[in-house]
């Protein structure tokens, strides 16, 4: 079986022309099989038709260029209002929103936060949680997600 990272590259290229994006590659052993998840994006967003038309474009790379060995499972799904933060492109997409970030070294103390991105380049962020600016660079970021807060109301 290919690396993760030769897996997202291969189908990241194939994809890109259709202005898809992969945000995340999760790989599972489920049994005997690996399963492998897929996070894509676009512009505008994913929707139920596109996982399955990705479904099947994914499935055909994966196949063609022989990328898993063996039996193996398939998802495709949008990231979802709690998608995971990998490059610096995202975090720059998302310079405003709120998110969760867990440190790989813990900053005073402390390994996880949240707060609104204020600022993001090509070597990090800055988190205002509030009442504190925090300074992560992304080489200690050991995962991010966007982490909006919800409002619910009768209607």
């Amino acid at each position: 079986m290919a690396t993760k990272h030769e897996i997202e590259e291969q189908v990241s290229k194939a994809l890109e022309p259709q202005g898809v994006e992969v945000v995340d590659l999760v790989i599972k052993t489920n049994g005997p099989k690996k399963e492998l998840q897929f996070f894509l994006d676009k512009e505008g967003g994913i929707n139920l038709g596109d996982c399955q038309d990705l479904s099947d474009k994914v499935e055909s790379i994966l196949d063609m260029e022989k990328l898993v060995e063996g039996a193996y499972i398939l998802e495709v799904s949008s990231p979802g209002i709690y998608r995971a933060l990998k490059k610096p492109e995202h975090f720059k997409k998302f310079i405003g929103s709120r998110v969760k970030i867990f440190t790989k070294e813990a900053i005073e103390k402390r390994g996880m936060f949240t707060g609104s991105i204020t600022k993001a380049d090509d070597k990090g962020i800055i988190l205002d949680d509030g009442t504190t600016e925090f300074d992560f660079k992304y080489d200690n970021i050991k995962k991010a997600n966007l982490n909006p807060e919800l409002e619910f109301r009768k209607i």
